[in-house]
């Protein structure tokens, strides 16, 4: 084992042998262990830990120059314009009392004035020890004692431009314009703006007075690039200095006076009101505006003939269509003429119909061709919409019984139809700003000549015992003058009646005519197929409707629902029983009372099981002959069942009419019933 002087000569060796290693020339003063803890001192080098940096004063203000030294061990000193300066109290004085023992060299210099203490500093320190190289001596450091420039002044051409005074120059040129400001310390800051926007100069140069050296001469120079927006405007050169009163800069200003050729506005035309302009009562007022220097002489023309007007100003009131067109305005000055200016003048005006036809009455042969043609004038160009009334008997001229069917001039009607003809109307509409106006021709008719004409006939139900009706409706022009039902071997004129069928007269619909025959107490044998002839000077036409004839309601009818009905009964019958087993209740074993909703309104035993045997029934096939379809529109051929029976023949069973009563009743508790 070692002992601690062995370790500690030991670690002392190793210390010494790492410090060798890694260059370290520094000699070790101490080394010391002490109970596990070790450590060394080291002579450090002095340094500066801080430089002296650029100072300003005011004259007769102290200013201090800050410098400290880390580690010092020489003397502090201090040297202005590379000569040395002196401690003197009053003048140059240590900021820190202690300096001399410790880091701190910074130096007071007391009541600064531009010709003592305007100039270059350093801060010194001689070496720690004749045979170290360690003296230390700071980069120069200006303190400044500052001296206000006078206020700066404008140069342009070499010349000085006085207050009042402009700077001329063409739009597209250059002007070289200079800003100084001499005679300050440190050199003003110079900045130039055109109003309010700052613009970049060229270049500045600060350079010392010849007469007197520690002062110095600021100068800007500004290339500026004349415009035409930058006429009239104030173009300033400020200098900064921190001498100056608050706000620390003064400013010299003149005006630019560049010269252009003219340029023109028309001013008045704005959209909205030039879209709105109506012949009769609107006005026109338009200006057109120069802008060139020196002041142009303006004209106006319109369609490219010069028009006299009122100096600039172009009025016109009230306008009328004939004041539309393209108006120009041009302006001159000795510099040249400016490019014309154009606006649209578009006077609106609503429409009117001028022409309608080929006439105010047109026949046209059914299936035929039929051209009707709209003529209107307006500005903005009017949008055309034709209306159909089918309603010949209505001499009101309004449109609300009439329908849109085109939006173009010419109304091309082809295959024509009875449908088809009535009154047509043509409206002429545009806008103007904001509002519609329109214009309504007076009415055309179209008179549809042919044949009787009817839609398909899809068949007609009625219920056994009840009154039956057979219906067709055919379009004809001119009117039918003969019509009869034919079935069988029978045939029924319109209007008579034979025994249980009745040929009514028809009902007269724009045109369009509906026959109907009555058929009392509709029985199995009406199921056929009924035909009506009709007959007009132009030909003729037959449609066929079949009758069909139905049974009262059956089962088999109603087959589909037999699952849900015996669930609802087999439910009802469970919450019987379970009320029964409650109340301790006996059924009755020899026969169930059945509540009803009978007509009489009195109480009805029947059977469980009470219902018919099952009935065939016979079939009515529904033939579709002619013309005729389900549209509910004039020439329909309708069909209508007669008062009956709530259901349909088939085969199967069905109901008696106790039975029936007995399912329709309200909801009783009973046990369900065998079907």
């Amino acid at each position: 084992m070692y002992n601690a002087t062995a370790l500690n000569i030991l670690e002392t060796a190793a210390v010494s042998h790492l410090l060798s290693y890694h260059g370290v020339q520094q000699s070790i003063a101490v080394y010391v262990r002490t109970g596990g803890a070790s450590w060394f001192v080291c002579d450090a080098v002095q340094r500066f830990v801080e430089l002296p940096t650029y100072t300003e004063v005011n004259p007769g203000e102290d200013g201090l120059l800050k410098c400290r030294i880390s580690d010092k061990k020489g003397v502090c000193s201090w040297q202005k314009d590379n000569k040395p300066v002196g401690i003197y109290r009053g003048k140059y004085e240590w900021a820190n009392e202690n300096s001399p023992m410790g880091g701190d060299c910074s130096l007071w210099v007391r009541a600064a004035t531009l010709q003592l203490d305007d100039g270059q500093w350093q801060c010194q320190v001689t070496a720690s020890n004749y045979d170290v190289q360690d003296a230390l001596s700071s980069p120069p450091a200006a303190l400044a004692v500052r001296v206000p420039p006078q206020t700066p002044r404008i140069l342009y051409n070499g010349s000085h431009v006085l207050p009042g005074q402009n700077i001329t120059v063409p739009a597209g040129g250059r002007a070289t314009v200079v800003c100084e400001a001499r005679y300050g310390n440190p050199p003003a800051y110079i900045e130039w703006y055109l109003e309010k926007e700052r613009l970049t100069a060229w270049s500045q140069t600060n350079s010392s007075e010849v007469e007197r050296p520690r002062v110095w001469a600021a100068r800007s120079v500004l290339e500026l690039g004349a415009t035409r927006t930058a006429h009239g405007k104030q173009l300033s050169c400020r200098a900064h200095h921190p001498s100056y009163p608050s706000p620390y800069y003064r400013d010299s200003y003149t005006m630019l006076d560049v010269t252009f050729v003219p340029e023109v506005s028309i001013v008045g035309a704005d959209a909205s009101s030039l879209a709105s302009l109506e012949e009769g009562s609107s006005a026109l007022t338009l200006e057109c505006r120069a802008d060139g220097n020196p002041s142009p002489y303006v004209w106006w023309t319109r369609d490219g003939q010069v028009i006299a007007t009122n100096g600039a100003k172009l009025i016109r009131a009230p306008v009328n269509r004939n004041d539309s067109g393209i108006y120009g305005c041009q302006a001159r000055n000795s510099l040249g003429t400016s490019d014309s200016v154009k606006i649209e003048v578009d006077v609106k005006f609503p429409p009117r119909v001028t022409w309608v036809g080929p006439d105010t009455v047109v026949e046209a042969n059914l299936f035929s061709e039929v051209t009707l043609e709209c003529k209107a004038e307006g500005n903005p160009t009017p949008s055309y919409q034709w209306y159909h009334n089918p309603n010949l008997s209505s001499m009101s001229g309004h449109l609300d019984d009439g329908y849109p069917i085109s939006s173009t001039p010419q109304l091309l009607l082809h295959n024509v139809s009875y449908n088809q003809h009535g009154r047509y109307t043509c409206i002429a509409t545009n806008h103007i700003g904001l509002e519609e106006r329109s214009h309504q021709s007076e009415a055309l008719t179209l008179n549809v000549l042919g044949p009787p004409v009817g839609a398909e006939a899809l068949g007609a139900h009625a219920w056994r015992g009840a009154e039956g009706r057979v219906q067709a409706a055919v379009c004809a022009d001119p009117p039918p003058r003969r019509a009869a039902w034919l079935w069988g071997s029978l045939r029924l004129d319109v209007p008579s009646h034979i025994g249980r069928f009745k040929a009514l007269e028809p009902n007269n619909i724009n045109g369009c005519y509906r026959y109907t025959l009555l058929i009392s107490s509709t029985s199995l044998s009406d199921a056929r197929v009924y035909v009506l002839h009709v007959e007009n000077e132009r030909g003729f036409s037959s449609h066929s409707v079949a009758l069909t004839v139905h049974e009262n309601f059956s089962l088999t009818e109603t087959a589909h629902v037999a699952p849900l009905i015996a669930g609802a009964l087999l439910l009802a019958a469970l919450l019987v029983l379970a009320l029964c087993l409650a109340v301790r209740c006996r059924r009755r074993r020899d026969s169930v009372e059945y509540k009803t909703d009978d007509l009489d309104s009195e109480k009805t035993v029947l059977p469980a099981d009470a219902v018919y045997s099952p009935r065939d029934q016979p079939r009515t096939a529904a033939l579709r002959v002619g013309m005729g379809g389900p549209e509910r529109v004039p020439g329909v051929a309708g069909v209508v069942g007669g008062a009956g029976g709530a259901g349909g023949a088939g085969g199967g069973a069905r109901y008696s009419p106790g039975a029936l009563q007995v399912r329709r009743a309200a909801v009783v508790l009973q046990p369900p019933t065998t079907v």
